[in-house]
């Protein structure tokens, strides 16, 4: 096997550690670039395992690359959220972690993360991962238990079910298109909220926004400019159902959400441009089965229960 071909039986893999690390489809993309280039470039004869080796170069790399950007969230404009990439749950394995939980991940500090992210999800050796993070093998433990005890604290005690999410999701999105308050209040927490991660390059609001009746003011809002302009699909965003907007062909929005006791507790919108690369290729995401159209006879049940309602 060559350099190329063992490059590209692991490349997933690496995209893997770098997008878990960083939190960036884009970075992702460029670290597993870097991570070819130096792997051309060094003597392999003495190296036993390839397959670690190359994911050292690739970690460590993610890693200087979150402690640069750490620095530049701090003057982000508005809430700074992951970048979503197109995954259902039936891609999820062992290091695939949904939406909500990089959210979480983003209240880590880097090194944090860095240890979670290698230790939790791909089970590397304290050694490995204080080789990257400039850390002795204790102190990474003590990290560990540090970043596990944070994340414990925020994370939720239970997963919803898939079909209700997917359920909720419809139903969220067809009380939206047509304006209907009555139904969103129905489908909304009293204490939802909403983050709009627009980063200075396009409107969006730049607090978190709490509480059933300013969220609702929100997406109507929202929603009555985007209804003239933007093709709305349904897909999935790091294991999630999520909403997809498309303006010009190009992505406009990604809307994803999280729920408890049967009800949205949180909706995140992604309409930094920056952010939304990953589902630039509509066409391809369509035969992938990561996007659909809504179907006809789903908008026909809707409205028969919303006139019987």
């Amino acid at each position: 096997m060559n350099d190329l071909e063992f490059f590209l039986k692991w490349k997933h893999y690496l995209f893997s550690i770098a997008y878990r690390i960083t939190g960036s489809y884009v970075d992702a993309e460029d670290i597993v670039q870097e991570s070819y280039l130096r792997w051309l470039s060094i003597e392999k004869t003495n190296i036993q395992n390839h397959k670690s080796y190359l994911g050292s170069i690739t970690a460590r790399l993610a890693f200087d690359l979150l402690k640069k950007a750490s620095r530049k969230k701090e003057t982000y404009i508005g809430p700074y959220l992951p970048e979503p990439i197109p995954e259902t749950a039936e891609d999820f394995d062992d290091e695939k972690i949904n939406f909500a939980f990089l959210v979480i991940l983003e209240t880590l500090n880097p090194t944090e993360r860095a240890v979670f992210i290698l230790r939790e999800l791909f089970d590397f050796d304290y050694e490995f991962i204080s080789n990257i993070v400039g850390k002795n093998s204790e102190n990474c433990r003590q990290i560990l238990n540090r970043a596990r005890n944070a994340i414990q604290s925020r994370k939720k005690k239970f997963e919803p079910d898939p079909k209700l999410h997917s359920q909720l999701l419809l139903e969220f999105s067809f009380a939206c298109y047509n304006q209907d308050t009555k139904a969103l209040t129905k489908l909304l927490k009293e204490d939802v909220i909403a983050y709009s991660d627009g980063g200075g390059k396009v409107h969006a609001a730049r607090i978190p926004v709490p509480g059933i009746r300013r969220v609702l003011s929100l997406l109507i809002r929202t929603t009555q400019k985007a209804t003239k302009s933007t093709e709305i699909y349904f897909g999935y965003a790091n294991g999630s159902p999520a909403l997809i907007g498309y303006s010009e062909e190009e992505p406009s929005v990604v809307q994803i959400f999280t729920t408890r006791e049967n009800q949205i507790d949180a909706i995140f919108n992604l309409v930094n441009p920056d952010k939304l690369k990953a589902f630039r290729n509509k066409e391809t995401l369509l035969k992938l089965g990561y996007l659909r159209k809504p179907k006809l006879w789903e908008w026909a049940l809707l409205s028969v229960r919303r006139w019987i309602s």
